[in-house]
């Protein structure tokens, strides 16, 4: 089970103060646009097999404010993840739809409840790409934050991360409603807008570990590119910027030969400025932080299927191996099967 918030804040002015046509009577900039979907809890089931896992979670029935006046929101998450050699790999899509914007009663003062404050037309797609490589052998990602080992001793280690990230968000009508737009800009009428980046991050992590129980946190922080496409009431266009990376991630629990009960913390967050970083006159960024409890069982899995998954995952080293060479032996933790 899991809380999965989505924020989206839309803002389509410049970075200082600007001016009227009479140069006279300085304006105040124009609000955050902000949008959440009104249904942020999600139930998913994972299931593991050897190095490799998937998991699927979609919303719970139950929405966080009233329906007949912040309208219904669907989310899908799907999760693949796996390990080669030193290497954790990860490939993540969601897509949420249906927001509610929560600041129109700042930028347009005639807004009256119970009117509907439903953006159903809002849709969001985001696809990201891991590829992580950790320095110290000692410390098992895998245990600490996939629980498919038993972290035995702590260690600590850094790290290093190749991410690529989509996010895709389309609407019906602009993202901006007439009344929060810039006059002067251009951007204010955009209708989807899409980004693609490419980020390198190096950081550390660490775990501490007793009788059982573990706590472990991953830090880091790096630098990327950014490829923007968007399209506009008049026209479409296309452009690349520098962007900041930042990396938190967080997990604890118990964790025995059996069983075991984490709680887990992941942030993300996503900037885009048109017509680029050093000249923002629209800003769209994304928050996600994701907060989950997941409880597992290890059962037997009886000898042919035992047979099944070792046959495997030999093929799987095999192939591994006569590609980018042998491995070192792990001597910080114990091997389990879900």
């Amino acid at each position: 089970m899991s809380n999965s918030k989505l924020q989206l804040t839309f803002n389509n002015h410049p970075p200082n103060n600007w001016w009227d046509d009479d140069a006279l009577i300085r304006r105040d900039r124009p609000k955050d646009v902000v949008y959440i979907p009104n249904n942020s809890y999600l139930i998913g089931l994972g299931i593991s097999f050897g190095n490799l896992g998937v998991r699927a979670s979609i919303q719970t029935p139950i929405s966080e404010y009233n329906e007949d006046i912040y309208g219904k929101s669907s989310v899908f998450r799907l999760r693949v993840d796996g390990f080669v050699k030193k290497w954790y790999l990860d490939a993540e899509y969601y897509r949420y739809s249906g927001f509610t914007d929560t600041n129109v009663a700042i930028y347009d003062s005639t807004w009256n409840r119970p009117e509907k404050l439903i953006r159903e037309d809002i849709i969001t797609r985001s696809i990201n790409l891991n590829a992580v490589k950790f320095t110290n052998k000692k410390f098992s990602y895998k245990a600490v934050f996939k629980q498919k080992e038993i972290q035995l001793k702590s260690a600590f280690t850094t790290y290093y991360k190749l991410r690529f990230r989509s996010e895709n968000y389309n609407a019906a009508e602009p993202f901006i409603p007439p009344l929060a737009r810039n006059p002067d800009s251009k951007y204010g009428t955009m209708t989807r807008l899409r980004m693609n980046d490419f980020t390198v991050i190096g950081g550390g992590a660490g775990v501490l570990v007793w009788n059982g129980f573990f706590l472990g946190a991953m830090v880091g922080a790096g630098i990327g590119v950014q490829h923007q496409s968007f399209t506009l009431s008049t026209e479409s266009g296309i452009h690349y910027s520098m962007i900041p990376a930042l990396d938190i991630k967080a997990s604890g629990g118990y964790n025995t030969e059996k069983m075991f009960i984490t709680f887990q913390l992941n942030s993300e967050i996503t900037y885009s400025a048109l017509p680029s970083t050093f000249d923002q006159e629209f800003l769209a960024i994304s928050y996600f932080s994701n907060f989950e409890v997941n409880c597992g069982y290890r059962f037997d899995m009886g000898p042919h299927i035992t047979r099944s998954v070792e046959w495997a995952n030999h093929i799987i080293h095999t192939t591994v191996n006569a590609v980018i060479g042998k491995g070192h032996p792990k001597t910080n933790k114990k091997a389990s099967d879900d």
